[in-house]
């Protein structure tokens, strides 16, 4: 024998929004950590360029931010943040960076 729930629209629509609310926060929670952990990766990616000791490896470090740059730029865009030049700004990050953004190292 199957069960069913009730058909008031009502009871439906208020079971509903109940059981939404508890999802849609840890959503909005997890969105929010993942903003944050690319950021300080971001972050990191942007300070390491300073350390490069030769050519090879500061174009490594450009690509490597550039990869780190192009993830926080999508997590933003998938949270509705489609404007990216105050990022650019707080984060200063140099043109060369953003120059390769979509270039992958070779393996």
């Amino acid at each position: 024998m199957a069960v069913r729930a009730p058909t008031t629209r009502a009871f439906s629509r208020a079971q509903a929004a109940e059981a939404k609310a508890p999802l849609e926060a840890e959503v909005a929670a997890e969105k929010a950590a993942a903003l944050g952990r690319a950021g300080r990766a971001l972050e990191k990616a942007i300070l390491r360029l300073d350390s490069a000791e030769s050519e090879a490896e500061r174009e490594a470090l450009l690509i490597d931010a550039a990869q780190k740059t192009q993830g926080y730029f999508l997590i933003r865009e998938l949270n509705g943040l489609r404007d990216q030049r105050d990022i650019i700004q707080s984060f200063d990050i140099p043109r060369a960076v953003l120059n390769r953004i979509g270039i992958s190292q070779r393996r």
